[in-house]
């Protein structure tokens, strides 16, 4: 049974916990990242955490910060290219993932940042190139963008062959049908997905 604020044995169950105790804006594994938001560390204590949308889940660790802006050097060190490039280095060799990355990239003039790590390979590139093919082009699907840059890139692309097996499943084909048969079972204005 719940009690109410005003039963009076409510003392005898435990201690009342003061306002200090409650706010947890003091703990150091919890960052405030705007107003009402925070990001809160299961493990390690956080350390400093701009004003960004950051996300956790599990092993999981995301900040995008969008536009970027010029940091502001501390502790009277010129902030350069490799400054920031060992801070990063430093960063990433501290972390408890196994993966991770810290991109910044410039879109027809603006400029967008990414950092994630996790345990999990195909999470970390998974969330990088959706990104990057987000800021492509917002108004495009994401999957039409990435399959636009695959086939666009000089680099072949070699799949599994479950992944063409998946594909012909989807069809009504047998093997008696011919590959333009094939093409044309799964060739329409929006391509097909593998």
């Amino acid at each position: 049974m719940v009690r109410g604020n005003d039963d009076p044995s409510d003392a005898e169950d435990g201690r009342v916990l003061s306002p200090e105790e409650l706010d947890i804006t003091n703990d150091e594994h919890v960052a405030e990242i705007d107003d009402g938001r925070y990001v809160v560390s299961p493990n390690d204590p956080i350390g400093d955490v701009p004003t960004a949308d950051t996300t956790s889940t599990g092993d999981e660790k995301s900040r995008t910060e969008q536009p970027a802006s010029d940091p502001e050097p501390s502790g009277g060190r010129e902030l350069t290219a490799d400054s920031v490039h060992e801070f990063l280095e430093t960063e990433f060799e501290g972390a408890s993932s196994r993966y991770g990355f810290d991109v910044t990239g410039k879109f027809d003039g603006s400029v967008r940042q990414r950092r994630m790590v996790s345990n999990d390979v195909v999470t970390i590139f998974e969330s990088l190139v959706l990104w990057y093919a987000q800021q492509i082009d917002s108004t495009t699907p994401v999957e039409e963008v990435l399959g636009i840059l695959l086939m666009e890139a000089n680099v072949p692309i070699r799949y599994p062959a479950a992944s063409l097996q998946r594909l012909v499943r989807t069809t009504d084909l047998s093997p008696d049908d011919t590959i333009a048969d094939l093409v044309e079972a799964v060739g329409d204005e929006d391509g097909f997905r593998i």
